[in-house]
């Protein structure tokens, strides 16, 4: 697969050469504008707090074929020798003309950098193709008309793209979009030194991931995997404020399809006091994207929490709470709290480094011994190789089933008609078929289905919101 992957995923331009490594920088929206420039070391340029406001960046290359201009939180127009250039979203390559050239960059910095963040220094040198790096997917949706269909891949240098590995996606914030996650030097250093694929797609604008986007986030992840080799137990999913949360979501929802989830300062039970009522509208709205309300679907999904302790948009009470809940169920959750931190992109730049170690080694269980699910949308019907059929289209459905070594004991199976269990499933050998123990009020029919359990599913295989078994 390894030649066809590098042939199906698309190529895109860059640049082969030497980072800009001095600049200067200036407050103003255009050149004309600019207040005095002051030298400074372009790494510096992540760890300066700045006033919020519009700055310019402005760096001379020499006598170069292209430069690459990196992704920028807040990026705006370019200049070359003081005329304007196109200026997309993602790494821009200019073709430069012969002799040195000076460039400037517009920045706009916001309440949420607090800084001039981007995922690399300017480069000159050589232009090339290549589908490493920085590129975009092209994907089938059905959501195109809110943002959909393209997703954000960074492939780590010499990757081996015919060879599984490990996959890291992360859900962006409110206000973001599929290129917000390039604008962190540090997520995209750790992910090259680590060979880990990084994937950012749509959350369909402000969506705070319902059904729509939490399709669209698998269906990315699902298009990825036709276009470069992916281990399945090896897929990590993370976000920021309102990623934080739709990582909780999409991950408690679907905890087979992911090694580990990361949120950084996301809700974990939405207030319909505030802005949120807009789009959930009401409880029973809140309640299909809770991760609280899906607690229990964490059991073997282990979970990191990340909260400024001066979080003024969403208050650490919201990441204590889920973390309150896992250790009271026993699962696995590491907390950490940011002394004098807010809302801000500073924590997940601080953070991006050990996030991407953790996605680098872990891996999902092959089996699990027992499966706690609740299921919130009619189309949540099957976990970890256990199937079933709801009972009704409202209401949550609950399941609790246990190895041991008298057979598989049915704790719980509320809201369902019908459980079945795939061969293969809780670590059983797919020859045999334990005994099936219901406990008592247990009234749904549970056997064994007659096919093996399956590889884990392609996230686009998995039911849609309203399907029904």
């Amino acid at each position: 697969m390894g030649h066809e992957a590098a042939q199906a995923l698309a190529p895109h331009p860059d640049v082969v050469g030497d980072d800009i490594t001095r600049v200067e920088v200036a407050s103003g929206d255009r050149p004309e504008h600019a207040q005095a420039y002051a030298p400074a070391d372009w790494a510096s340029l992540s760890r300066a707090r700045r006033e919020r406001g519009p700055w310019l960046v402005r760096f001379r290359v020499g006598d170069h074929e292209a430069v690459e201009l990196p992704v920028c939180s807040g990026r705006g127009r370019v200049w070359v020798d003081g005329r304007e250039m196109p200026a997309p979203a993602g790494p821009v390559v200019l073709s430069l003309d012969p002799g040195p050239h000076e460039l400037v960059m517009a920045v706009v910095v916001g309440d949420y950098e607090h800084r001039i963040a981007c995922g690399g220094a300017p480069r000159a040198g050589n232009r090339r193709m290549t589908p490493e790096g920085l590129g975009l997917l092209e994907l089938p949706t059905r959501h195109a008309a809110e943002g959909g269909g393209r997703a954000v891949v960074f492939v780590p240098p010499h990757h081996d793209l015919g060879n599984p590995g490990a996959l890291l996606v992360g859900t962006h914030p409110w206000n973001g979009g599929i290129w917000t996650y390039a604008a962190y030097a540090e997520l995209l250093h750790e992910a090259a030194a680590k060979d880990v694929v990084l994937l950012m797609p749509s959350g369909l604008g402000n969506s705070l991931y319902t059904a729509a986007a939490e399709e669209e986030v698998l269906d990315a992840i699902a298009a990825l995997e036709q276009k470069v080799a992916i281990d399945p137990r090896r897929v990590s999913i993370w976000g920021a404020s309102m990623g934080g949360a739709g990582a909780t979501t999409i991950g408690f929802h679907h905890p087979d399809a992911f090694a580990t989830v990361t949120s950084f300062f996301g809700d974990s039970k939405y207030d319909l006091a505030s802005y949120v009522r807009s789009i959930l509208h009401d409880e029973s709205g809140a309640h299909l994207v809770n991760a609280l309300d899906v607690i229990d679907n964490a059991r073997h999904l282990p979970v990191w929490l990340v909260h400024g302790e001066e979080d003024k948009v969403s208050s650490i009470a919201q990441s204590e709470m889920l973390a309150s809940a896992l250790r009271d169920r026993g699962f696995g959750v590491r907390f950490d709290r940011v002394p004098h931190a807010g809302h801000e992109g500073a924590v997940v730049a601080r953070f991006a480094s050990a996030l991407v170690d953790l996605a680098s080694t872990a891996r999902a269980p092959d089996a699990v011994p027992r499966v706690t699910y609740r299921g919130v949308r009619p189309g949540d019907t099957s976990a970890y190789g256990v199937r079933w059929s709801r009972a009704a289209r409202r209401g949550d459905a609950f399941l609790d089933l246990e190895r041991a070594p008298d057979g598989i004991h049915v704790h719980r199976a509320d809201g369902v008609t019908r459980v079945w269990l795939a061969r293969g499933a809780f670590g059983v050998a797919p020859a045999d078929a334990p005994a099936i123990l219901r406990d008592a009020g247990v009234t749904a029919e549970v056997g064994w289905d007659p096919l093996p359990l399956p590889a884990p599913p392609a996230p686009s295989q998995l039911p849609r919101d309203g399907a029904v078994l």
